[in-house]
């Protein structure tokens, strides 16, 4: 253990003293993670349980909101730009992704046991093979991962073509592209091709091409179903045509080969309706996907338009995602960004009401002030409503359920009050605060409030004398 320990730090030291996205880069943090790998099972998992402890380390990691938790295995020197940061750290988690697959594969080179040497060797060759082989490197990709102890092997070749494709296409410091949801869900695609590479060359003990190439045609389907999602939702905004530049910029900027950015800018030019996207969606791991990168893509400028409320709800729909569903999905991608705020600074979600974007809470105000009679009107009808939020404004605790309940009845009250479709965002329950300052204290009807008459005084017995 104590030479594990060591072989990791050596790992982490160097990562200091190289520039990030280079080859050697790379190298040191997969040796950092190789050198102390995640905890493998007794035996092999059944197919569905792997698939199920990815899916749940792809959220735990921010890869499936396209960026990258704080990484124990990655090292970032104090002058790296926000950009450099955030690349770090989705790169150290795509390689964690990698060996979470071996581990719970129960691969030869992580099962205990294999801890020595040679072990941190073959698992840094094969987790730098299954990241080449998901970037089209897949007739190297095998040979290494089929012998990760040859010598002398293309580790170094390898990891410089690996390195240089995910810094083209990740790798951002600064430009009108940068934060915008497009980027950050080619991000999350990559993170899950590459585990579903992982899955295979582990589950298999072998890198197959053939795979390889079937995954990379999905995540290429993937991607085209992405860019028609979102520029439907730019279709919907007020200002949804400097969306759409950010988009052809980003899709530009990745250069990418010829055929997959012809389908990506066609998807961009000529989305289709809605519903004929959902019907591509084939899993509810895609589909929850889908969801949450519209999700964050509406709220990215800090408001939710009556458009993009509708667009987020008829995607809802088409899916077959409720509105307790779609309140667990905004809790726990405000749960992430709460946890790791250095994840993703453009589509952070702050902890508490003053930190979130001024132009949001500004809305909010705006919303309640002018609509304020008919709110008032529309909650004391609401009975359950009136209560749970009198409850909150004195002081009680909400329980999950109970913002849950609020959050779909004030979204229903959008329909006939449409400036609260804010409510629908993600972290739009981060508000509710603000409305409680804004309402008057007595929410609840008359009825409901007011103490019983007092009854009047019953005639005292008399008391017989003598």
């Amino acid at each position: 253990m104590e030479e594990l320990a060591i072989a990791r730090l050596l790992h982490q030291s160097r990562q200091a003293e190289l520039p990030i996205g280079s080859g050697e880069w790379l190298l040191a943090v997969i040796g950092a993670v190789a050198a102390r790998p995640p905890t493998s099972p007794a035996k092999q998992l059944p197919l569905q349980a792997r698939r199920a402890a990815l899916e749940e380390k792809l959220r735990e990691r921010g890869l499936a909101y396209g960026t990258g938790a704080q990484d124990s295995s990655v090292e970032v020197g104090p002058e790296a730009a926000p950009g450099e940061r955030a690349f770090a750290h989705f790169v150290g988690g795509l390689v964690r992704l990698c060996a979470k697959a071996g581990a719970v594969s129960h691969s030869g080179s992580f099962v205990p046991g294999s801890s020595h040497e040679l072990g941190v060797r073959a698992r840094r060759a094969q987790l730098l093979a299954v990241l080449a082989a998901a970037g089209g490197e897949a007739e190297t990709a095998a040979r290494l991962f089929a012998d990760p102890l040859a010598i002398p092997g293309p580790v170094e070749k390898l990891a410089d073509k690996t390195a240089a494709r995910l810094a083209r296409r990740f790798l951002r410091t600064g430009g009108p592209f940068a934060g915008l949801p497009l980027h950050n869900g080619l991000c999350a695609v990559e993170a899950r091709a590459c585990g579903t590479v992982a899955l295979s060359a582990f589950g298999h003990g072998r890198i197959s091409p053939g795979a390889v190439a079937l995954i990379s045609s999905a995540a290429l389907s993937s991607r085209v179903l992405l860019v028609e999602l979102l520029a439907g939702l730019a279709r919907s905004q007020e200002d949804g045509g400097h969306s759409q530049t950010g988009m052809e910029q980003v899709i530009r900027a990745q250069r990418l080969p010829v055929r997959e950015a012809r389908a990506l800018r066609a998807a961009l030019a000529h989305p289709r309706e809605i519903e004929q996207v959902a019907s591509a969606l084939h899993s509810e791991a895609l589909r929850r996907f889908m969801l949450t990168q519209v999700l964050l893509a509406a709220l990215m400028d800090g408001r939710l338009e009556a458009g993009e409320f509708a667009f987020v709800e008829r995607l809802a729909r088409a899916i077959g995602v409720d509105g307790a569903a779609l309140s667990e999905l905004e809790a726990e991608v405000a749960s992430f960004y709460r946890d790791h705020k250095d994840a993703l600074a453009a589509l952070r979600l702050a902890e508490t009401p003053e930190g979130l974007p001024h132009a949001l809470t500004t809305r909010l105000e705006a919303a309640v002030l002018d609509n304020l009679d008919r709110l008032l009107q529309e909650i004391r009808e609401t009975r359950e409503l009136a209560e749970l939020l009198a409850k909150a404004a004195a002081g009680g605790a909400l329980t999950a359920a109970d913002k849950v309940k609020i959050r779909e009845q004030l979204i229903d009250l959008a329909k006939t009050i449409p400036a609260l479709a804010i409510f629908a965002a993600p972290g739009g329950m981060l508000l509710l605060p603000i409305l409680f300052k804004l309402l008057p204290f007595n929410l609840l009807p008359s009825s409901f409030t007011d103490p019983p008459p007092a009854r009047p005084a019953l005639p005292q017995p008399r008391r017989k004398s003598g």
